[in-house]
């Protein structure tokens, strides 16, 4: 797979990177003639809500509609030089493997391929074997006029695939998974670099465990609206969904109960539901979730809507945490389920000092007054903030990304990170 790969590399280079966006251009075109299908196999697979596959097609297509603006950061240009010329380029890493999460079947082997494809990349794109159908599908789709091997599918089991991460010949690599499975990764190539495998990037984007600020004259209404589908699209089962809701003390009265109203509004039921916001998790992320609330009520935490599971369906919950219950797995974790903490923060000191207290560092929300709402945002640590905007907020200029235990690169494009810079001098009497 990596020597077809490398093949697929030099027919690449024959490609501007004009060509190249138009051949993406072309695998948008069919992805959008393919949504039904798609959104039909990430249902019955992925078990993801209807509602939410729609999303996801729409977000990947909204992607590859940005990527030309995006790929301009990767254009070759002239740059400053003492004498003669100096130009500034970008080159692929040439073979890039990508380990996909279960969560996001349709849009992360999106970005990575295009993203990769677009800097002259082949790519080896390893999903997870519960969600293999939709990615392969997406694929087919994004991939059909490209060179061949240009990008295979990796169906091998987790160990093998993540041996081949170390393998002669991989450029870099770019993960998408839990916290847990980057640092595995990286204990793994940390190995074969004492072993003297050559360097190569990786770039991981890990958990989140994002906040939600809610201060003082906010729009309350709207607040609620985000804190309720930030929080429970996919299940809650989102890197970058809204995982911890801080309240500032003075807007907790008006907040809470348009909370609960929100959050009570949404639909559990089967994924190919129509009407389904929040579809049936795995039992293991049920009995997860299962243990992780009842800790946090031993420990003080009030159960303020849902709290009831059956059928694999675990009600959107939301547990108002005491200062002692802060210390529960649901306020330190990621907690991939339908499954929130809410703290209350004396002030907006307070509330930044509660998102902050925290090893992850993809993002955060925050509602508010404009003035107050950015001095808070300034604040805090993470590498996509919105105001006023849900975390889930659509746009593929707002990149996501972490820092911490979410990431290494912040919020920068793949199509430029999956690229390195090289500068080429020509002296003046050259």
């Amino acid at each position: 797979m990596i020597d077809t790969a490398r093949y697929a590399v030099h027919e690449l280079a024959k490609l501007d990177l004009d060509a190249r966006l138009d051949l993406v251009a072309s695998g948008a075109a069919a992805i959008a003639a393919e949504a039904q299908a798609i959104e039909d196999i990430a249902v019955a697979e992925a078990g993801q809500a209807r509602k939410f596959a729609r999303r996801e097609i729409a977000s990947a297509l909204e992607l590859l509609d940005a990527l030309p603006h995006l790929a301009e950061a990767i254009r070759a240009r002239d740059v400053p030089s003492r004498s003669g010329s100096t130009r500034l380029e970008w080159a692929p890493y040439g073979v890039v493997f990508g380990w996909h999460s279960a969560n996001s079947p349709i849009w992360v082997p999106t970005l990575i391929a295009a993203s990769g494809l677009a800097g002259g990349n082949a790519l080896l794109s390893r999903p997870s074997r519960r969600v293999g159908g939709t990615t392969a599908r997406v694929l087919e789709s994004l991939t059909y006029r490209w060179p061949i091997g240009a990008v295979q599918l990796v169906t091998t089991p987790p160990e093998d695939a993540e041996a081949m991460m170390t393998e002669p010949g991989i450029g870099a690599v770019v993960a998408h998974a839990s916290t847990a499975t980057c640092r595995r990764h990286m204990v793994r190539l940390a190995a074969a670099y004492a072993e003297g495998a050559i360097l190569r990037p990786y770039i991981p984007e890990a958990s989140g465990n994002d906040a939600m600020v809610v201060l003082d004259g906010a729009d309350m209404e709207r607040a609620a609206a985000a804190a309720a589908l930030g929080g429970f699209a996919n299940a809650g089962q989102l890197c970058m969904a809204a995982k911890r809701i801080i309240v500032e003390r003075a807007a907790r009265d008006e907040f809470v109960p348009l909370l609960v109203e929100a959050v009570g509004d949404l639909v559990t039921g089967p994924a190919d539901d129509e009407a389904t916001d929040v579809a049936p998790i795995s039992a293991a992320a049920l009995e997860r979730a299962l243990a992780d609330l009842d800790e946090a009520v031993a420990a003080g935490g009030i159960i303020i809507t849902g709290g009831n599971s059956a059928g694999g369906v675990l009600t959107p919950t939301v547990v108002l945490l005491p200062s002692p219950a802060l210390g529960s797995r649901l306020w330190r974790e990621e907690s991939f389920a339908p499954l929130r903490g809410m703290a209350i923060a004396d002030d907006a000191r307070h509330a930044v000092r509660l998102a902050n207290d925290s090893p992850f560092g993809l993002g955060a929300a925050v509602f508010g007054p404009s003035a107050r709402a950015r001095t808070v945002a300034d604040a805090l640590r993470g590498a996509r903030i919105t105001i006023n905007e849900g975390p889930l907020y659509q746009d593929p200029h707002l990149v996501v990304g972490g820092v911490g235990d979410s990431g290494l690169a912040g919020a920068r494009p793949k199509v430029e990170q999956l690229v390195y810079a090289r500068r080429v001098h020509v002296a003046a009497n050259g």
